[in-house]
């Protein structure tokens, strides 16, 4: 493992982040989240503006929570930490190597790391390597194949409800390799609490497999709108930004 130190600049601030230089993963997130904004850049839409409103308007009155699925080595639970820093983020990694790495990035801010995934309920899950680097793990029901690198699996209203604390929810951020069909399957109400659903679907990935069925089905059932930025869909909650 060749680690490498890097100082990452956004919104003003500087923070040292550390890294793998021989992993395609790790240099593709960093270049995508910092240098190329895919979080970012919310300014440049009314409903982005409104959402920027609403938190600069309750965040220091409401308790935030930013629930980072797919948390990789930390650069997105980073960043959201330096724009909105009023929040506390919850991150959940699977792979054990990058959510050692996510621990060391976030060490010093308001971060909860979960090494583990997200699903649609409390229990256990596989963790698959289907070879794309490590920003590509994946997971599946566990089998009697794949009974090797089990990890514990949580659910949306586990992380809202984490240590009996009350979270106002703010950022839902999904890069999850597919597992979006799996966190959609059931009752998927907490939705609604959110103002902002960050996703990258992965049907690109997956042909033919309708893995963004269950996540569409579940969103039209709410008043949200979205735009769309690189890889990822922005879906803003009418109910809670528009006055």
């Amino acid at each position: 493992m060749n680690i490498s130190t890097i100082n990452i600049s956004t919104n003003g601030l500087e923070r040292s982040f550390i890294y793998r230089n021989d992993s395609e993963g790790d240099v593709g997130v960093i270049r995508q989240i910092f240098a190329e904004l895919g979080y970012g850049r919310l300014e440049k839409w009314e409903q982005g503006k409104s959402f920027l409103n609403y938190y600069n308007k309750y965040a220091l009155e409401k308790n935030f929570l930013i629930v980072d699925a797919g948390a990789n080595i930390g650069a997105s639970s980073v960043y959201f930490a330096m724009h909105y820093p009023d929040s506390t983020i919850f991150a959940i990694e699977p792979d054990f190597n990058n959510w050692h790495i996510l621990s060391l990035n976030t060490n010093s801010l308001n971060c909860i790391n979960f090494h583990g995934a997200i699903s649609n309920k409390v229990g256990e899950l596989s963790l698959v390597d289907p070879g794309r680097s490590d920003w590509g793990f994946m997971t599946d029901e566990p089998n009697d194949k794949n009974v090797e690198n089990i990890v514990k699996a949580i659910d949306i209203p586990y992380i809202l409800n984490y240590n009996e604390n009350q979270y106002d929810p703010l950022i839902l951020k999904i890069d999850i390799e597919g597992g979006e069909d799996r966190l959609f399957k059931s009752d998927n109400d907490w939705l609604d609490k959110f103002p902002l659903v960050i996703i990258e679907l992965h049907d690109w990935m997956l042909p033919f497999k309708s893995n963004s069925k269950n996540f569409l089905k579940a969103i039209t059932k709410f008043d949200f709108e979205f735009v769309h930025y690189g890889e990822n869909l922005f879906f803003f909650n009418r109910k809670l930004l528009v006055n």
